[in-house]
């Protein structure tokens, strides 16, 4: 049995998505991130950090990260097919994407929403370099996905896709992303359109 601790637009969607493409048992406990429900000592137990989101399994297990959640559901669930085999190549492919996304693409979307965390003063070019960053990124991979995709790891969906389609929601940092990225557009819409994954879109959109 899962417990996710999550917030609507957060990194725990992903997690969330592949929990329910699993058909996995899980249990969601909501946290009010405005409410500062993150920073209460009882979640910085669970969380040093006070990020969402936290994972626990059946009860002691817990881990945070959302990247890793993903591969260790694809892992616990190789049923569901969210990660090619252990002894398949292309199993190489998917941990790359999967910490592109996590360790280059994101924290550059943390840095644009996050300025404070580093500087004190010079906030704004802070902000301006992480959108070139993000920028760069997304560029780079709707290349791939135009020319290799329309998944990416090209015909195969995997929980990578839906990290990939979550991160593409947040678009305060780049602007019209779907407009200028079209190979990514078409991965989101091939991601929202599973209907696993689009009854968790409409949970974080009514939560």
């Amino acid at each position: 049995m899962y417990t996710l601790y999550w917030s609507p637009g957060s990194a725990s969607m992903a997690p969330h998505c592949c929990l329910e493409e699993a058909g996995a048992a899980y249990a969601l406990k909501l946290v009010d991130t405005a409410a500062g429900e993150h920073r209460k000592p009882e979640y910085l137990a669970l969380n040093p950090a006070g990020k969402v989101p936290v994972l626990i399994i059946d009860g002691g297990f817990t881990m945070t990260e959302s990247a890793a959640m993903c591969m260790l559901i694809a892992d616990r669930h190789p049923a569901a097919e969210l990660a090619p085999r252990i002894d398949d190549l292309e199993r190489g492919h998917f941990y790359m994407w999967l910490m592109h996304l996590s360790n280059t693409l994101q924290p550059a979307m943390l840095r644009y929403y996050y300025p404070d965390r580093h500087t004190a003063a010079e906030t704004e070019a802070v902000v301006s370099k992480a959108q070139e960053e993000v920028a760069a990124v997304w560029s780079r991979i709707d290349a791939h996905l135009r020319t290799k995709g329309p998944y990416l790891l090209g015909a195969r969906f995997s929980a990578a896709d839906i990290f990939c389609a979550m991160l593409s929601t947040w678009q305060d940092c780049c602007p019209e992303t779907y407009r200028r990225f079209p190979g990514l557009k078409r991965l989101a819409d091939l991601v929202m359109a599973r209907p696993a994954i689009a009854r968790i879109a409409a949970a974080n959109q009514a939560a």
